[in-house]
């Protein structure tokens, strides 16, 4: 197979590196500027000629910070692709970067793809918008903006690769796609869309932030604080089509911290209740909305620690913020029982950090892996390996800390401080595992294969768990203490 392939939309030229094919900065829609501004992905226009996929396409205006690089840019609607350079019907795998709907992109080095292809896997990664320019609802105002942008990003991609990977030596009936945190929500989203059906066979979400899907009036909520900092007011929201991004890009992070002074609890930003996803995804989950598709789900032992130490401002900071969020939702009767149950850790600090691994992550998770157990295949993990730098610093098996292990790339950033000190074979072992398993799944359907220890099916009686670790296990039922307590508390959703 050649680095010049035919697509519905034209001819694409990569390049070949140490027998992998690559494409980089492959357009997959319109670029989303102008009057395409919070409008939802439109279809790409066959273009002539070879469009040369050999560097990394802009990625999207990051909302984490005040900054603005030069590769950031509306026009970041592309994807990168990985495909060994002999093979044909290969299984493929999608790769949605997470990042709490503000920030991330696929040219992050963590979601390379070259191991992957190295083993018969065609890798796509793709980007989508984030921020307000993504997942801010403004709907409710002007009828001219488009709700769930970002989402419909996804599914655009999605029906792209569907549509082409075959050129690329990619099998378009065997197609696994993955995430972690926003990236694993989005996994749902996308399970729970009837926008997706036939564009995927199977998924896996790591760490999936389920709960931050909002109502219509939820979002506003949001909305009227962004509308409020920036000096809009609500007849004039046609400002937003012009706005500078770098004024966006402050009016977003003061909405960030006013949130949870205003609605402790709430997220900040996230899919709304519209035509692409038209209930809760769980509960679109319980109607059958993903019945044809194999599931791999989990959390990591200690998710809570790397939003409560680093005091990341979309969560509550104290019990006092925990109160009010009870509150506000008419469930203060549960404090006590709260106090109870998280009695056993020391401190506010650990506390905190168990309550928010269990109402953000833990709990609904598996909510789903309860649903999707009924309607086909699926698999629980935890993520409890700590390594020498987590440890030190009072972080576990800390949120993110395992995707360049399931992902078999290189450590960098941030997690590089956590593994640093963890010898080689050590991390070799972890990937062999991990990796591996994400990996059997991809081909076969089944995580099975090279584990020291067989990983079975969950269903809602056992909630069979493979806990991966220095020596794996199996922990079956592990948090049924917590999970009977949150799982029929649902927070600002009856607003």
């Amino acid at each position: 197979m050649g680095v010049i392939v035919e697509t519905k939309y034209g001819k694409v030229e990569g390049f070949e590196e140490n027998g992998i094919n690559k494409w980089f900065g492959v357009p997959y829609a319109k670029a989303p500027v102008g009057e395409l501004r919070f409008k939802r992905a439109v279809e790409s226009t066959p273009w002539t000629g070879i469009c040369q996929a050999k560097k990394q396409g802009n990625i999207p205006y990051q909302f984490n910070n005040l900054e603005i690089k030069d590769y950031e840019s509306e026009d970041c609607l592309y994807m990168n692709i990985w495909a060994k350079a002999v093979g044909k019907n290969m299984p493929v795998f999608v790769w949605i970067y997470g990042g709490s709907y503000a920030f991330g992109s696929c040219s992050d080095p963590t979601y390379d793809g070259t191991n992957f292809a190295k083993e018969g896997v065609v890798y796509v990664a793709f980007n989508y918008r984030l921020g307000a320019f993504g997942f801010y609802d403004f709907t409710m105002y002007d009828k001219s903006f488009h709700s769930n942008c970002g989402l419909s990003d996804q599914i655009m991609a999605l029906r792209w690769i569907k549509e082409n990977i075959e050129a690329f030596g990619g099998d378009k009936d065997n197609i696994t796609i993955a995430g972690e945190s926003a990236g694993g929500a989005a996994i749902i989203n996308l399970l729970a869309s009837p926008k997706t059906k036939g564009l995927f066979n199977k998924a896996i979400a790591e760490s999936p932030s389920v709960g931050c899907a909002l109502s219509h009036n939820t979002a506003k909520l949001n909305t009227d604080i962004c509308l409020e900092k920036l000096g809009i007011k609500a007849n004039e929201v046609y400002k937003l089509k012009t706005i500078e991004p770098l004024d966006m890009k402050k009016g977003i992070l003061i909405v960030r911290d006013e949130i949870v002074k205003r609605y402790p609890g709430m997220y900040v930003q996230g899919v709304v209740i519209d035509d692409l996803l038209p209930d809760f995804p769980w509960k679109l989950m319980e109607k059958g909305s993903a019945e044809g598709v194999k599931l791999i789900i989990g959390t990591n032992h200690n998710e809570g620690t790397l939003f409560v130490n680093s005091g990341y401002s979309m969560f509550p900071k104290g019990f006092k913020d925990i109160e009010e969020m009870l509150r506000n939702n008419d469930y203060i009767d549960k404090l006590p029982e709260i106090y109870k149950l998280y009695d056993k850790f020391e401190g506010e600090m650990s506390k905190l950090q168990e309550i928010l691994k269990d109402k953000a992550f833990l709990v609904d998770s598996i909510k789903v892996a309860e649903i999707q157990s009924v309607k086909n295949d699926t698999y629980m993990y935890r993520f409890d390996y700590v390594p020498k730098g987590a440890e030190i610093g009072g972080y576990g098996a800390a949120h993110a800390i395992e995707v360049p292990i399931a992902l078999n790339t290189k450590i960098e950033g941030f997690l590089a401080v956590f593994w640093k000190g963890v010898p080689e074979n050590i991390i070799e072992k972890l990937k062999n595992n991990i990796n591996g398993a994400w990996l059997n799944f991809v081909k076969t359907g089944n995580p099975n294969g090279n584990l020291p220890i067989e990983w079975k099916k969950y269903d809602s009686k056992n909630r069979s768990t493979f806990i991966f670790d220095e020596i794996n296990s199996i922990e079956n039922n592990p948090a049924k203490e917590v999970y009977d307590f949150w799982k029929d508390m649902e927070f600002y959703r009856n607003l």
